[in-house]
């Protein structure tokens, strides 16, 4: 299913807790920026869920959401979402513009930054080239 299925069903005031609950978990296996066990935790702790499970790996206790903390977190996971995919658009962008100069390809930053885990990814670092260690040295020497 896609993301908008599974955020409507989270949203869905008709469906019990436990199914809203599921749904927000299969949003983070969609979009886990900080692992998913990590991820989870960070929206638990962000909406004030407290987890039962004291950081370990165990049975979900799906009783602890209530209405608006679902909601706050699936918010909190959109907005993370986003910024992820406008980064990803404006990396994309800017490649297309180096590979026409032809830069064929991403420096070791540019991908590492592209692939580190973070809550809200910077835009503004997608549009900026990350210099290659040749190129640090050329502008040295």
């Amino acid at each position: 299913m896609s993301w908008e299925v599974w955020a409507r069903r989270v949203r869905d005031p008709r469906l019990p807790l436990r199914h809203r609950s599921s749904a927000l978990r299969s949003l983070i296996n969609l979009h886990a920026p900080l692992g998913f066990e990590g991820t989870e935790r960070h929206l638990r702790q962000l909406v004030g869920v407290t987890d039962h499970r004291g950081g370990r790996l165990g049975a979900r206790r799906t009783d602890d959401w209530t209405e608006v903390t679902l909601v706050a977190a699936l918010e909190a996971l959109e907005a993370s979402r986003g910024s992820r995919l406008r980064y990803t658009a404006v990396f994309a962008e800017r490649r297309r513009r180096e590979k026409a100069e032809h830069r064929r390809q991403p420096t070791r930053g540019d991908s590492q930054a592209l692939h580190r885990a973070e809550w809200f990814k910077d835009v503004d670092e997608a549009a900026r080239r990350q210099p290659s260690r040749r190129e640090i040295r050329r502008a040295r020497g």
